[in-house]
């Protein structure tokens, strides 16, 4: 069987698919899942909101708790439309060749953050940053440890099977899927914020390249391996690096 997100047959498209399209995008954008996730933390006895992100611990837990109720919703709404995972391309159809894509990416993907800090850097030193406020909690191997996983189930998995959704809502429902790769590719970016204005360019453009990969292939296993080994790299990287290694 072929591993394609496009269906076999394109739906008849009116006002009420669309309507039902753009909920269920909203329903699994992470607007509704980080508010819900949100809520364990700040019934926390003497809780601040600069704890979540100044608590390794708490951000990973935060990050496993938002996916979990994203891959819920998502989930939820291929059930009650007769869809599958595998209708969004998470299948193992040629899972060799998409494997080695989505490995040749990652250095790509180092050579775009350069890029875009470089950039920054020169032209736009007043929103220039080194340091990435999420992991500077990362303070012992075990944390880092907690934050590769998470990072990968949040990333690699949670973030690429929302874009493969949502990627397909708009290629069948909402003008195509190249109006919603670049729509949710800024939002994705914006999803970054407290990243600042740098990690909010280099996500949106990431986001670009994942879904252009995803679009090509019809399959998320070459985007899924190369989120999930980025992630993963760029935080040994960080922690081998920020002399917090000995």
């Amino acid at each position: 069987m072929d591993c394609s997100p496009e269906p076999a047959e394109t739906p008849h498209k009116n006002w009420t698919d669309r309507i039902q399209a753009v909920l269920e995008i909203i329903l699994v954008s992470g607007l509704i899942s980080s508010f819900l996730a949100y809520l364990p933390f700040s019934a926390l006895p003497d809780w601040s909101a600069g704890l979540l992100l100044n608590s390794a611990e708490y951000v990973s837990l935060y990050l496993l708790v938002e996916s979990g109720i994203t891959l819920l919703f998502v989930a939820m709404i291929l059930k009650a439309r007769g869809e599958s995972l595998y209708s969004l391309g998470l299948c193992l159809d040629k899972w060799k060749p998409n494997v080695v894509i989505g490995l040749l990416v990652v250095p790509f993907l180092f050579l775009i953050n350069s890029a875009v800090n470089l950039l920054f850097h020169v032209y736009l030193p007043r929103y220039y940053t080194e340091r990435n406020p999420l992991t500077e909690s990362i303070g012992s191997p075990q944390q880092l440890l907690l934050f590769i996983f998470s990072a990968l189930i949040a990333g690699g998995i949670k973030e690429e099977l929302q874009r493969a959704f949502i990627l397909n809502r708009f290629r069948r429902y909402l003008g195509g899927a190249g109006v919603g790769l670049v729509l949710w590719s800024l939002a994705f970016g914006a999803g970054h914020y407290v990243q600042g204005a740098q990690g909010i360019t280099a996500a949106a453009v990431y986001g670009l390249i994942f879904g252009i990969i995803y679009l090509a292939s019809g399959n998320l296993i070459a985007p899924i391996i190369a989120h999930g080994a980025y992630d993963t790299l760029a935080l040994l990287g960080y922690w081998f690096t920020s002399g917090r290694f000995k």
